[in-house]
């Protein structure tokens, strides 16, 4: 089931090379979100019985940890607009009963009334084209005693794991024209890093209690040469690079290396990062 529009350049994205690309690269970006992860899940608190939809599910890991926190009188759904992604989480939880995943977009897919005790998600809410409308949807779906929770990135200068390693090749490379004077509040990884913006957005939308709980973590990037690959394949810059020659390549790898040693101890790499844990009732 297909509830998207195929021809926006989101949607494209995520289910061509984009959304290729991440599933490549899946088991490197949940080890190294796993810190914020386990701080979402605690969070959310999940009980035995609860329904929860996961927005954005990606490969399904944090689906998968609460249907087993709601077991078999619970249910999990998530949603992803990524077919080669969603694909992953399904294949994932193949042999788990209570949970499905389908390739839909939340923003504006029929999720029922009053169906959810929990929405949750875990850097899937800051692509919506319109996130107004998208939370409405939301929050029609949870129940009048459900509880919304998710975690989104807090701002790019707060966030020194993708934006150090991007300046460096910026310094080498052009940045897109794009980059240089982005709308911060357009979809994208830091749309909602402006704590008043983000409030705004859900106090319309219909929800109450808002409360935006800054998180501070390091990341494990693994090792410097490890943390370098994940960077040029996946960072601000990876766009770039595709089509840079080798020699430029080589010269951004050593600028991110100089730049990442004073993130290294004992042969890892961990970075800052710096987020909002938001909570919200109906």
């Amino acid at each position: 089931m297909k509830n998207y529009d195929e021809n926006s350049e989101s949607q494209s994205y995520w289910n061509e090379e984009g959304g290729n690309k991440w599933a490549e690269n899946i088991d490197i970006v949940e080890a190294i979100i796993e810190p914020l992860s386990e701080i979402l899940i605690e969070k959310i608190a999940a009980q035995n019985g609860e329904n929860a939809l996961d927005v954005g599910c990606g490969g399904g890991i944090t689906s998968i940890k609460l249907a087993n926190m709601v077991s078999q009188a619970g249910s999990v759904l998530g949603v992803d607009v990524s077919e080669p992604i969603i694909s992953i989480a399904q294949k994932r939880s193949e042999t788990i009963d209570n949970i499905s995943f389908q390739q839909r977009d939340a923003a504006s897919v029929e999720l029922g009334a009053d169906n959810f005790d929990i929405i949750t998600s875990r850097f899937g809410v800051m692509f919506f084209d319109d996130p107004i409308l998208a939370f409405k949807n939301l929050h029609s779906s949870l129940k009048s005693t459900g509880r919304l929770i998710f975690l989104c990135w807090r701002g790019l200068d707060e966030n020194p794991w993708i934006a150090d390693p991007a300046k460096a090749a910026f310094e080498i490379v052009p940045p897109p024209v794009d980059a240089e004077k982005p709308d911060p509040t357009a979809p994208g990884p830091f749309s909602l890093a402006d704590k008043e913006h983000l409030t705004s957005i859900l106090s319309s939308a219909g929800f109450n209690n808002i409360d935006l709980q800054p998180v501070d973590a390091d990341l494990p990037m693994g090792q410097p040469e490890e943390a370098i690959s994940f960077l040029m394949k996946m960072g601000p810059a990876a766009e770039i690079l595709k089509d840079a020659t080798d020699d430029k390549k080589t010269e951004v790898a050593i600028a991110m290396r100089q730049i990442l040693s004073k993130y290294e101890k004992n042969g890892e790499t961990r970075i800052p990062s710096a987020t909002w844990l938001v909570s919200a009732s109906k």
